[in-house]
């Protein structure tokens, strides 16, 4: 009769260790499925505002590499604002044109005076929108936004003794 006994004990001890470690391994499961959820959701943000800050970073260094009296200009390309950046090499004087065009921010490298258009450049980055305001006094809003459609700005200022000029 105590052996009949012992055995049943073992058996509840057999079934509570594997109850015990059956719960053990659903929570370490929930826990690493809401582990990669978590990663899922933020390296996805990470990759939406990638684009546009970018955009934004490489349009503000852009402009800093140029901020010398007559080397900034604002004009327009097919109706859309746009940077004109000007570099001397030499004799010869060569035009950066920055502008957005079909959700990218496109850049054109052209000698001074030559025809231009938008398709003629290169798309530097993807990214849901982008524009480029002037608000006077040397100020220049820089906006780009991502694939969900949430924007950042940069406000820029021009810091040189002319600041930027419009060129038609």
């Amino acid at each position: 009769m105590n052996f009949r006994r012992r055995k049943q004990d073992h058996a509840v001890d057999l079934f509570f260790t594997l109850s015990l470690f059956c719960v053990f391994t659903v929570c370490a499961l929930l826990l690493v499925a809401i582990g990669v959820q978590a990663y899922r959701s933020a390296a996805a943000s990470l990759e939406n505002t990638y684009s546009a800050r970018t955009a934004l970073s490489y349009v503000a260094e852009k402009v800093r590499q140029h901020d010398e009296e007559g080397r900034i200009f604002l004009t327009q390309i097919d109706g859309e604002n746009a940077l004109l950046l000007t570099d001397q090499v030499e004799e010869a004087v060569y035009e950066t044109y920055i502008y957005p065009k079909d959700g990218a921010v496109c850049e054109l490298v052209v000698r001074e005076g030559a025809e231009i258009s938008s398709d003629m450049g290169q798309a530097v980055l993807q990214v849901g929108g982008f524009s480029i305001s002037e608000l006077g006094d040397g100020f220049l809003e820089l906006a780009a936004s991502d694939d969900q459609g949430q924007t950042d700005t940069f406000l820029l200022h021009v810091r040189n003794s002319g600041g930027y000029s419009r060129k038609e």
